[in-house]
């Protein structure tokens, strides 16, 4: 009889602290890295938490998973107000070849290493989730000060906030870069072939590198305007000095001036 192994993974804040989380809690992982720790819980269930703000779990009941997550807390940085919640669901049939279906995995055989994959490549789709929500936040911000241009002939957006406006962007695409792995295929796939088998069809299953690359679409054309907006302001700074120049030229004429007739 299948047997069906139920998957949940939450992005809960910004980034999470392995390092600490690792010192602190006194369970050993089944394996760590510097981006994620895997632990094997009791009763058959599993934790998987990742450096970029994703924890996932296999075969954890709601109450459980709910309490892991505001255990974790302590470890988040900026929690985020609202959870990004993705399910999954691995089916083990020893009668069944692999099956990569909309929101399931069917395999012939299981184990720590293929669950692990699994977690891994959850997390990964719900991590794009969250930097695709980040990145039409953006992107909606850019148009409503474009629209503002439009009609006004004027940016709405002082320098301070512009320039934090790029920092924004500029934090969320270097976050992508660091935290997601989706053309390296995790190190236990390497000599495993069955094991890269399935992470492959997962790829593929959660169409992972066309999301990114739409993330990374909307990300250059919030750089592109910001640039615009950059130019405007470097040419309204560059005109005002202008002003200021010729301001001074007049006061210094007009004071030669009032000094001979004087």
């Amino acid at each position: 009889m299948p047997q069906k192994m139920p998957i949940a993974a939450f992005q809960i804040a910004d980034s999470i602290d392995l390092k600490r989380l690792r010192s602190e809690y006194t369970a050993l992982p089944n394996a760590e890295s510097s981006s994620e720790l895997f632990y094997h819980l009791d009763g058959g269930a599993f934790m998987y938490v990742c450096n970029y703000g994703v924890v996932a779990f296999a075969h954890l009941n709601e109450i459980s998973m709910s309490q892991n997550i505001q255990w974790l807390q302590s470890y988040c940085n900026r929690l985020l107000t609202e959870k990004i919640r993705e399910d999954f669901e691995l089916i083990t049939d020893k009668n069944s070849a692999i099956a990569f279906q909309f929101n399931s995995l069917v395999v012939p055989h299981s184990d720590d290493k293929l669950i692990r994959i699994v977690l891994f490549n959850v997390a990964q789709s719900i991590a794009l989730d969250y930097y695709d929500h980040s990145s039409e936040a953006l992107l909606a911000d850019v148009r409503s000060h474009t629209d503002h241009l439009e009609t006004t002939g004027s940016l709405q957006l002082s320098r301070k906030n512009m320039l934090r406006f790029i920092g924004k962007s500029l934090n969320s695409k270097n976050r992508i870069a660091a935290n997601l792995y989706l053309f390296d295929s995790p190190d236990l796939t390497w000599e495993d072939e069955y094991l890269d088998k399935i992470h492959r069809g997962l790829v593929k299953t959660f169409d992972l590198p066309a999301r990114f690359r739409e993330i990374e679409y909307t990300f250059k054309i919030v750089e592109d305007n910001l640039n615009v907006f950059s130019d405007i302001y470097q040419h309204r700074e560059s005109a005002m000095l202008e002003w200021i120049i010729i301001i001074l030229i007049l006061i210094e004429v007009g004071d030669l001036i009032l000094s001979r007739l004087f």
